[in-house]
């Protein structure tokens, strides 16, 4: 009879995808709830190395009473957006971030994550466009996410 080793999701994923120089896209950021624009810096960053092919940050504060930021994220198809959903919520939860609603994982077009203070919008290329948030809070700031 085989024995059964369990491993911890943490390490799966490492033998997976290899050792991945983590430090690169933490590089600069201060990772904590008090933080929250690193944080949303850190999704961004997350998502570029993931793959993604759209990446935005909107600042909210003055605009929403709801949430802080908007990240939006827009992938190729819908096994790229549940594969960065589920990238996000892994690294995420390794800094106390745990979401409070998910919608949208059924379908896959539209991911939404709401985390409280920010809110992450994870689009096929097609329904990105389609619903075009920029568009729609075009008068919000843009974060920079790449420094």
């Amino acid at each position: 009879m085989e024995k059964t080793i369990l491993q911890s999701e943490d390490k799966i994923r490492k033998k997976i995808a290899g050792p991945e120089p983590d430090d690169i896209i933490k590089e600069g950021l201060k990772l904590n709830k008090d933080n929250i624009k690193d944080i949303v810096k850190y999704v961004a960053r997350i998502a570029d190395r993931k793959g993604a092919e759209y990446i935005n940050i909107l600042e909210m504060k003055n605009r929403l009473v709801i949430t802080d930021f908007f990240v939006i994220i827009g992938a190729k198809n819908i096994k790229s957006t549940a594969a960065l959903e589920d990238e996000i919520k892994f690294r995420l939860k390794q800094y106390g971030f745990s979401p409070l609603h998910i919608a949208g994982l059924t379908e896959g077009n539209w991911i939404l994550i709401d985390f409280n203070d920010f809110v992450i919008h994870i689009f096929t290329e097609e329904f990105r466009q389609f619903y075009d948030l920029e568009r729609l809070w075009k008068d919000s700031k843009i974060i920079d996410w790449k420094q």
